[in-house]
């Protein structure tokens, strides 16, 4: 594992932090924006903003959007892997896999190392909040992943902690944010204008945390040798210190232009081959959900024959909604499938990282753990409601949307139907594939040319952990190819009744 510090820079705005696409984050041999040597009101904006953008979203959101069918290649082959087949290379997981570390995870663990004094107990509070979050990402894509050894420069093959281990200290480490974050110290000093998501506000930040608590105790859930009503206590536990409504979203906001874009900006950039999937399209007409027309666009023309002066195009109907095929090697004409909506893919969109809706869903599923699925019902109902109000769906389609839905206990599957508006609720976030891997919910079918027999269950190992610390990988005995992307998560196993 390397970590490599740059020079000192001021980043008091987004336009400085240089947030490009992606791929420009992905650099992990330099980095300016973050230094071990700046103050640490400096290095706030920096490591919110790295972690939004390419941690918490970046292209891994984008692989387990795209395998659970949400969207779709449009397109016959990539130049590159062909993710849409479940195909990646050992450098596609480096990529991310190496910045992960050498950014928020370095930036988190030094932030709040450096911020001992009373006066930065808030900062501590937040750098704690961010290298949890981090580290559950890391152990969420790989599972066992370097954690107690992982910044420790003596060590060269820092040993692979078990997926286990790793949450036992993420939740410990949340414990300490929370009650840094709640600090009433009169010598603390609050961020001002430098922390890009909340501007000061600590009791926000404190929710936020209560959140991460109760999203990592329903990750274990069904894990192997845990118990599920223990977690979903816990999980219940954190949310009564969690967001009240809409308003107290996590939303990140871009201002647009070049070097400050809405990452997910790439579906308009990319617009004819990142698409709808027809999975996704074929959902939603089948429950004649509202959201339709805001999370894609309707298509102009139902085919085009012909090019240049021989073009011909052939009018749709009005709100008409086509997808891709996902997996398809079948390109469709520009204009005849439906592309991502611009609530979030314009360059300006906000990036919603943690949502009142997504936190009902969570409440509804661990009630349903603990009390039944009438207990869940409500805030099932809640996390609708709340997610289409925020879209902006008329109180008069939200309405009859949420009567229509059948009462929870009146279902064959209540925990089917909670993630499956889950999954709808949470576009083109990390979580759908998560829930996926935890449930088996919602069913997804498996692509048509699958290079594995099976939606990926984890990210292959990367090659910078191949070559240079191969001893302690071998170790976790997950075979490091494609074959390993097949092996299931310690907490994805367990009992799911």
């Amino acid at each position: 594992m390397r970590f490599a510090n740059g020079g000192a820079r001021v980043v008091p705005v987004l336009l400085a932090l240089g947030l490009g696409a992606c791929q420009n984050f992905l650099d992990v041999n330099n980095n300016p924006n973050a230094p071990e040597s700046a103050p640490i009101d400096i290095r706030l904006p920096s490591l919110e903003a790295t972690f939004i953008h390419s941690t918490y979203y970046g292209q891994t959101a984008l692989w387990g959007s795209e395998w659970t069918q949400q969207w779709a290649f449009n397109g016959t082959r990539r130049s590159y892997a062909q993710v849409q087949n479940y195909e990646l290379f050992d450098t596609d997981a480096a990529s991310s896999w190496d910045y992960f570390y050498s950014r928020p995870g370095y930036a988190s663990f030094t932030m709040a190392r450096d911020a001992s004094g009373d006066p930065d107990i808030y900062y501590r509070g937040i750098a704690k909040l961010f290298n949890a979050w981090t580290f559950q990402i890391i152990t969420d894509l790989w599972g066992p992943a370097p954690y107690a050894d992982a910044f420790k420069p003596e060590i060269r093959e820092p040993k692979y902690d078990t997926q286990q281990t790793i949450y036992n200290g993420i939740l410990a480490t949340l414990d300490t944010a929370v009650t840094l974050l709640s600090s009433t110290s009169a010598v603390a000093r609050r961020p001002t204008t430098n922390d890009l998501l909340f501007a000061g506000d600590m009791t926000r930040w404190n929710k936020l945390a209560h959140v991460l608590q109760a999203r990592a105790n329903l990750r274990l859930a069904y894990a192997s040798g845990e118990d599920k009503v223990a977690r979903a206590t816990k999980a219940l536990a954190a949310l009564s210190g969690a967001l009240a409504s809409n308003a107290d979203d996590a939303d990140f906001t871009y201002p647009g232009g070049v070097g400050a874009r809405n990452p997910n900006y790439t579906f308009q950039e990319l617009r004819t081959v990142f698409v709808a999937s027809d999975y996704f399209i074929q959902m939603l007409k089948s429950r004649s959900d509202p959201r339709l027309p805001i999370l894609f666009t309707a298509v102009p023309y139902d085919s085009i024959k012909g090019t240049g002066t021989s073009r011909v195009t052939y009018p749709a109907k009005p709100a008409t909604y086509v997808g891709h095929l996902s997996g398809g090697d079948q390109t469709q004409a520009d204009s005849t499938v439906s592309l991502i909506g611009p609530f979030f893919s314009n360059e300006n969109a906000p990036l919603n990282v943690v949502s009142f809706s997504d936190q009902k869903f969570t409440e509804a599923e661990a009630r349903l753990i603990l009390s039944g699925a009438a207990a869940a019902d409500q805030p099932y109902r809640d996390g609708i409601r709340a997610n289409m109000t925020k879209l902006g769906v008329a109180t008069a389609a939200i309405n009859a949307y949420v009567a229509s839905r059948p009462a929870l206990p009146s279902v064959a599957n209540p925990l089917q139907e909670i993630i499956i508006e889950k999954y709808i609720a949470n576009f083109l976030k990390t979580e759908p594939w998560n829930d996926w891997r935890r449930t088996g919910y919602p069913t997804v079918p498996l692509v048509p040319q699958a290079v594995i027999p099976t939606i990926p269950q984890r990210i292959r190992a990367p090659n910078s952990e191949l070559s240079n610390n191969s001893t302690q990988l071998a170790a976790t005995g997950i075979p490091t190819g494609e074959e390993g992307m097949k092996v299931k998560l310690w907490w994805a196993g367990g009992d799911k009744k």
